[in-house]
């Protein structure tokens, strides 16, 4: 009632639905940006990944040796892919969540291609696969450079899961079918 503008920063756990006939290739790109652009320090962030069951293993394997590709370092520097996180404190959430995320039964793997600088706050690109959607890093957002792998069978369990989550800020769906994608 005063008339003063205001902005809010919703947070979120935004997915990449990948389906069996997507081009593959352009869907894990998509995922590296969505998921590791600017740390995973975006609130639209891609931070867990829908996968078609059918395509779930090439696809993941795909996904792994790209993030090997991905040069960890300074920021400022054009050649880096993943720079630094924004704190200690961040950093520190950031492990918790991947210990968490261990600890309710997720499979951890980590891109260690590229060494981790000596200075400053870093951290892996990480994938954790085996997760399901009560887990804890499938729910609340990391805030960094984690990606939680959740399978689906069919169009039902889809949606279930996209929508099974308290943030609703972006979502990207990768298929050459359109009517499925604006169906989904």
């Amino acid at each position: 009632g005063t008339g003063r503008k205001t902005t809010m920063e919703l947070g979120g756990k935004g997915a990449h639905i990948v389906f069996a006939d997507a081009a593959i290739d352009q869907a894990v790109e998509g995922c590296i940006d969505g998921i590791f652009f600017n740390q995973g320090h975006v609130c639209c962030a891609g931070s867990r990944l829908l996968l078609e069951e059918s395509i779930a293993e090439d696809y993941l394997d795909r996904l792994k040796r790209r993030i090997e590709t991905l040069r960890i370092g300074n920021p400022l520097d054009k050649n880096t892919d993943i720079g630094a996180i924004n704190s200690a404190p961040q950093l520190e959430t950031i492990q918790r969540y991947v210990e968490v995320g261990r600890d309710e039964g997720a499979t951890i793997w980590q891109g260690a291609a590229c060494p981790l600088p000596d200075q400053g706050y870093f951290h892996l690109p990480t994938l954790m696969t085996d997760v399901e959607q009560t887990h804890t890093v499938a729910r609340e957002e990391i805030f960094g450079p984690v990606l939680a792998v959740l399978p689906f069978q069919d169009d039902e369990d889809l949606i279930a899961q996209a929508n099974d989550s308290v943030y609703g800020l972006a979502c990207g769906i990768w298929s050459r079918d359109a009517a499925r994608s604006w169906r989904i």
